[in-house]
């Protein structure tokens, strides 16, 4: 929970997580390495902590990666929004939405407008810049009191 509360108070800076390091490595020490449990389903999870053991705590080494995977489970919820719309994917059909679909949320990551990347005929989103708006003139501030009558 100490991790939990750092990442909150924060966010995901390298300077304020790296001090969890001997934390995980006593974790590991008291209650991974080298320790047999007699549950069958403590052992699976064991046995995923030993296999994951250096992706599961990546966030304190690399900064920019977040501890849990809610933006991945948000980039998955658009297709099974389209699966249960279209009750079934074909395959050609699919593969084109999942192809347009990747080019939208990478657009929407990048905060560059899909429909203006459509229509700039680019093949790459990470090259293509936007073209700014060219304002001629600026708007003129209306002024509260134009419309009181002064008597």
């Amino acid at each position: 929970m100490p991790i939990l509360q750092t990442t909150k108070e924060y966010g995901l800076k390298k300077r304020y997580l790296q001090k969890f390091h001997k934390s995980i490595e006593a974790f590991y020490t008291r209650h991974i390495d080298n320790t047999r449990y007699k549950s069958e389903s403590v052992n699976i999870f064991q046995k995923r902590f030993i296999r994951y053991r250096e992706n599961l705590f990546a966030f304190l080494q690399y900064y920019g990666i977040d501890w849990n995977n809610n933006m991945a489970e948000r980039n998955i919820q658009p297709i099974a929004i389209q699966r249960k719309i279209s009750m079934a994917f074909r395959e050609k059909g699919a593969e084109r939405y999942l192809f347009l679909l990747g080019i939208a949320q990478t657009c929407k990551l990048q905060g560059k407008s899909f429909l203006k990347f459509l229509l700039s005929k680019e093949r790459d989103v990470d090259t293509y810049k936007p073209v700014k708006r060219i304002i001629y003139s600026k708007k003129r501030e209306r002024n509260p009191d134009a419309n009181v009558i002064n008597s």
